[in-house]
Parts: C-alpha cells; sequence; structure tokens
C-alpha cells in the first residue's frame, strides 16, 4: 500500500512540473512547438537507396505505423494516418542522399499559428511529434543505412547555423543552450537578440515573450522567434 502511495504521489508531481512548464509560455493544454520539417541525410559509404526501395519500404514499414500513401509522383508522396478521431497528412520527398518530411493538415490536433509579441508560434498536440519520429525511426531501420536526422531550419545546437547573430550573439546562444528549460531565443536581421529562462519572480514568467521583448529593443521590432526549449522554430524566407 505504501509503494502504492509513494507512485501515485510521484505522478502527482510529474503532472504539477509538466503543467508549470507548459503554463512557463502559455501554448495550451497538451500542444508543443511542432517537429517541422524533418531532413534525413544518408551517412557516406552506404548503399544506394533508389526510388522504387525506398517507396517500397515506405509502404511496407508505414504501414505498420498506421500510414497510407494517399499520392505519389516522382520524389515524393503524400502520406496520411488515422488515430482514433485524429487524422493527420504529411508530404514525404526523397532522393537518392535522402529525404524529409513537412507537415500538410490534421484533424483533432489543435494545430494552429499562435501571434505571439509580433512573432509566430506552430504548435499541435505533443503527440503528433512522436507519431512522426516513430515512422522515421522504423523507415530507418527499413532501409538498413546509416543517416543523419535533424529537425528544422537547423540543428539546436548548431550554433553557426543561426542566422544575422554577430560574435557576442553567438556567445549569448550557448549560453542560452546551458540553460535549464523552460528556455527561448530570438533573433533579428540587425543582429539583435533576446534570451530568456525561467526565473522564479513572484510567478511564473512567460519566456517566449520576455525573449521577443528582450529582442525588440534593439531589433526595430523585427525580431521573430529562432528556438524553443530543444526545438528550434524558426522558419527561413527561402
Amino acid at each position: 500500500m505504501t509503494r502504492w502511495i509513494r507512485l501515485c504521489f510521484t505522478v502527482l508531481l510529474l503532472s504539477q512540473g509538466l503543467a508549470a512548464h507548459a503554463d512557463s509560455y502559455r501554448l495550451g493544454f497538451r500542444l508543443a512547438p511542432i517537429d517541422d520539417p524533418w531532413r534525413i541525410e544518408f551517412q557516406p559509404g552506404a548503399k544506394p537507396i533508389t526510388g522504387s526501395d525506398f517507396e517500397q519500404i515506405v509502404k511496407i514499414v508505414g504501414a505498420t505505423k498506421g500510414w497510407k500513401v494517399v499520392s505519389a509522383a516522382e520524389g515524393r508522396m503524400e502520406l496520411m494516418s488515422a488515430v482514433r478521431d485524429h487524422t493527420m497528412s504529411i508530404d514525404m520527398t526523397y532522393d537518392t542522399s535522402g529525404y524529409g518530411i513537412r507537415y500538410l493538415r490534421s484533424t483533432n490536433l489543435k494545430y494552429e499559428e499562435q501571434a505571439r509579441s509580433g512573432g509566430t508560434l506552430r504548435v499541435i498536440h505533443g503527440n503528433y511529434n512522436g507519431w512522426i519520429k516513430d515512422l522515421v525511426e522504423a523507415i530507418n531501420a527499413g532501409l538498413g543505412v546509416p543517416a543523419r536526422t535533424s529537425i528544422g531550419f537547423a540543428p539546436l545546437e548548431k550554433v553557426d547555423a543561426v542566422p544575422f547573430l554577430r560574435e557576442k550573439g553567438r556567445d549569448a546562444y550557448r549560453e542560452f543552450l546551458s540553460k535549464s528549460m523552460p528556455r527561448a531565443f530570438a533573433i533579428a536581421p540587425n543582429g539583435a537578440w533576446g534570451s530568456a529562462s525561467l526565473r522564479l519572480s513572484g510567478g511564473r514568467a512567460d519566456v517566449l515573450e520576455n525573449a521577443m521583448e528582450f529582442c525588440n529593443r534593439r531589433g526595430n521590432g523585427q525580431c521573430k522567434l529562432y528556438a524553443l526549449d530543444g526545438h528550434v522554430v524558426w522558419r527561413s524566407d527561402r
């Protein structure tokens, strides 16, 4: 009985921690920044993967994960999955160097583009990210080749990939990566930046809005969110 009470207490603490974490940037219940797009690059020395090989693996492996191909053209497929009353569609492109996945549409997954302090944050039910991760891992296992996966504009830890920043800004981004979550980092075309993490100052601060506010003080109101927690959410205009 004592062990059961300890287990319930642990679950309660975890749920409270998750709620507090989400409230630190007020995304909404069960929402998370969307992991999109995905890029999977086959590593040098891997066996060649032809288009027909890739299509066959995706159809077989995808079916085991609840995905079906609804349309196909050379180098591109659209996949759709239904989980209970949730549906989602993704665009998959591929060539001999690897493949990519982009979100297309969904129902009952609460996808939205939230306007936040002059920027836009794309969010979705957190389960979506897990379902795409499972699909990618299954496809990679089916292909049987070493591959490197990146999500979003660039890997979170790749400091040199962050646009616009000068030396001090890159130092600030390195420091941001060392902060505990929740955390946010914003950038502007003129090199301005803003960084924020959780502070206990009479209540929970919205780290997303704080980062945007700090950035816009020097960014002429042109700041955009680059990273939130472990996600790179910035999208290039290209």
